[in-house]
């Protein structure tokens, strides 16, 4: 039977291969579809139709992108397609009830983990037998009814998941390719804003056993050697474990000891691990030995510097390993990241200080930081709508902090540092990605008359200067807040569009220092030796392989939508992001960047008006949630008034002297993604883009979108004609850039075009 899988690939989704795995051991013709983009859409689903097959696959792992996935499935049915629909991932497992209950055209959801439900799928449709008899299923009863159907286990021994079935060449970083891997499931944690910890925890709820599982090393090297000798003996092995060390250090060190000594036996050569840790889990020592053992990059879950952010957040816990573990791993010379989730309920500005100076103390690692998102089913999703404070819908929860000064400092800021900090091309993602492929230069290349050594020092410098810079703009948004008061929708709204200008400005002289870097180094890269052949695996890795079932790893032994290059290489010499998870849905891993308001950029629908749900969409089924993680008092803030010029433009026409009705549902899929309440300024920004058409050496370019009546702001290096929302730019040189500020009733939108990007 003919299946066909869809999900983001940016890098080779992990969760569909090994689906796809089991599917082929079972003689299914299995396609796998690349979603990425919602324009997509059109095409995936012209193909679908060809294809014709009775099984449809969607892997909604994140709920950011749950409204593609859906409106695709809708597209689908309106369309035609007559197959089965079924989704799974982290958020449909968490919103089953929503998902069936709405309409979308989904027949059903596989719970949690997916390979063996998903098996037993594709063999009931084939044998025409009832869905209900399907284990580890929601589905529709007779009376269109969402319902789950009997329990089925979590997979307790990992050695005997199936392997990963590669079914596209990998990506190259710096020339060496660039391999996703699974060593384990689960997490120890209670973090009350996580989706990974309430989806396994919800899981232990519904079918029992542990959460934390584990491959034995034998059967992780094993596949690892393999993927390495088909690659010429190097490789840069990301696991997308939602942990790569142990809850002891000591563990870990035995175990990625033992996996390194495997690699020795099987003759692999050099490679670079890539994971994800808890700082509680690093220890100085344990960063040598890792260093020595090849991890090259670590993402660090710091999340919020300040005691009580932390705390708000349930992780108490982690809090006082922070510093430890950057420090660590920065002196073993280790790559490390770090999100900031500064805004959550219960903020203040006294915390924001906390987070700048923590960034300012470490401005050796790149940093990002946003707002702790209400995902469907955790903790502060039930916190929240327990409170009151709760608006949206399942497909993208909202909430305003507690703190009125805190709340209008995240709208300052999800104006202002939209493009840096959220944009998959922003600065912010691509400055993670300079101190990755710096460090995969030192681990992978020699070092040729001290050109290495240079780029890589630059690259440390230029790091520091932009963490430095993003928190010098960031107390300059805590300014505006404290000068301008509650009330004063005007000027905060005029020095908000300064500020947004600011950033825009300085992320250009950014980008321009960021291209040459990466040009360097590309050109670093290519001037290497070629990559070596694929090698046979010796006597040691031959035997091992006996006893490990490695079928599934063989690329072109399933399609990829048509474009299976036939063994080629993906050419990415240089990685233009931090190299995991840094895509707005990375191969459905969980993304190290999130935006600032829940619901993603997209191609719109206008109301989505649907009720807090009683339980988080588990009606009438397990609580799969442990009581709420512990939301302390909220403390009370201290503004301290100052003044600040304003701003000169005059306001938008029809500038409301009063406060509009608040609406607590989504309007549409504009920069704040949700309404806000018009107490405070900022509460309506509008959704802008800006398009173009070359004529010589001169760009005509449009604002797209916002109300009839705005104010704008152009500025540019070079000559801009006209002030309305169209104008003739000429570009002073290829690194310029036109940005504009626009403000409307309710809020404020900063955009930029690039030279560079202009076809």
């Amino acid at each position: 039977m003919r299946v066909v899988l869809i999900g983001a690939d940016f890098e080779e989704n992990l969760g569909l291969a090994m689906i796809a795995s089991v599917l082929a051991s079972e003689n299914h013709e299995v396609i796998v579809l690349p979603f990425n983009r919602p324009s997509e859409a059109p095409s995936i689903t012209a193909e679908v139709l060809r294809l014709a097959p009775p099984l449809i696959g969607l892997s909604i792992q994140f709920q950011h992108r749950a409204h593609d996935f859906l409106s695709l499935a809708r597209r689908l049915r309106a369309e035609g397609c007559r197959g089965h629909v079924t989704c799974g991932g982290q958020f449909p497992t968490m919103a089953w009830n929503e998902v069936l209950g709405n309409r979308w055209g989904v027949d059903s959801v596989v719970l949690f983990e997916g390979e063996h439900t998903v098996t037993h799928l594709a063999r009931a449709i084939a044998q025409h037998s009832p869905l209900s008899e399907v284990p580890g299923l929601a589905i529709l009863d007779s009376e269109r009814r969402p319902v789950t159907t009997s329990v089925r286990p979590l997979e307790q021994d990992f050695d005997q998941l199936p392997l990963a079935l590669r079914y596209r060449a990998p990506t190259r970083h710096a020339g060496i390719p660039f391999l996703p891997i699974m060593g384990s499931r689960g997490c120890w944690g209670a973090c009350s804003y996580c989706s990974i910890t309430s989806f396994y925890r919800a899981a232990r709820s519904y079918a029992g056993g542990r959460t934390l599982r584990i491959r034995s090393p034998e059967n992780l090297a094993a596949e690892m050697a393999v993927l390495a000798h088909r690659n010429g003996g190097r490789a840069i092995f990301c696991f997308h474990d939602d942990n790569f060390l142990l809850p002891r250090p000591a563990d870990s060190l035995v175990r990625i000891r033992a996996i390194r000594r495997l690699l020795d036996d099987y003759g692999v050569g050099r490679v670079g691990f890539i994971g994800k840790c808890r700082p509680e889990c690093i220890t100085p020592e344990l960063a040598r030995e890792l260093r020595d053992l090849g991890v090259v990059r670590l993402y660090v879950g710091v999340e919020n510097a300040s005691a009580s952010g932390a705390a708000h957040l349930n992780r108490s816990r982690q809090h006082p390993h922070i510093r430890q573990a950057l420090r660590a791993l920065r002196d073993a010379g280790i790559f490390a990241c770090y999100n900031l989730l500064l805004f959550e309920p219960g903020t203040t500005l006294d915390d924001v200080r906390d987070n700048i100076a923590f960034i300012r103390e470490h401005a050796d690692h790149p940093v990002n930081f946003c707002r702790a998102e209400p995902y469907h089913g955790t903790p502060l999703h039930r916190q929240l709508a327990a409170s009151g404070n709760l608006s949206g819908s399942y497909l993208g929860w909202d909430y305003r902090l507690r703190d009125d000064h805190a709340e209008l400092l995240f709208r300052v800021c999800a104006a202002a540092f939209r493009e840096r900090n959220f944009a998959p091309s922003g600065v912010g993602n691509r400055y993670m990605g300079l101190g990755y492929t710096a460090r995969l230069l030192e681990h992978f290349h020699d070092d040729r008359g001290g050109r290495r050594h240079d780029l890589v020092r630059r690259a440390a410098e230029l790091t520091r200067d932009i963490a430095s810079e993003s928190a010098d703009l960031l107390e300059e948004a805590l300014r505006i807040v404290e000068s301008c008061g509650l009330q004063n929708h005007d000027r905060v709204e005029r020095e908000t569009a300064l500020l947004g200008l600011k950033v825009s400005a300085l992320d250009r002289v950014r980008h321009v220092a960021l291209d040459q870097l990466f040009e360097e180094i590309s050109a670093y890269v290519q001037q290497s030796a070629a990559p070596p052949s694929p090698r046979k695996p010796n006597r040691s890795l031959q035997q091992a392989l006996q006893s490990v079932a490695l079928a599934g790893i063989v690329l072109g032994a399933v399609g990829c939508g048509g474009k299976t290059d036939d063994g080629g290489e993906v050419a990415d010499p240089v990685p233009e992001d931090s190299g995991v998870d840094a895509k707005s849905d990375a191969g459905d891993a969980e993304p190290d960047w999130m935006v600032a308001d829940p619901l993603p950029e997209d191609s719109g629908y206008d109301t989505v008006d649907d009720p807090v749900p009683p339980d988080g969409g588990y009606e009438g089924g397990p609580d799969p949630l442990p009581p709420d993680a512990g939301v302390d008092a909220w403390a009370d803030p201290v503004p301290e008034d100052a003044s600040v010029d304003a701003w000169a433009d005059p306001p938008p026409p029809d500038y409301p002297m009063q406060a509009l009705p608040p609406s607590d549902h989504w309007q549409d899929t504009s920069p704040k993604r949700s309404a806000r309440s018009s107490d405070l300024p900022m509460h309506d920004p509008p959704q802008i883009t800006l398009r173009s058409a070359v004529s010589g050496d001169r760009v005509r370019v449009s604002l797209c979108g916002g109300p009839e009546s705005i104010s704008i702001r152009w500025q540019s290096d070079g000559a801009v004609e006209g002030d309305g929302r169209e104008v003739v730019w000429t570009p002073a040189s290829p690194d310029d850039q036109l940005r504009v500020a626009v403000r409307t009733i309710g809020g404020v939108a900063v955009v930029s075009l690039r030279a560079s990007e202009v076809r």
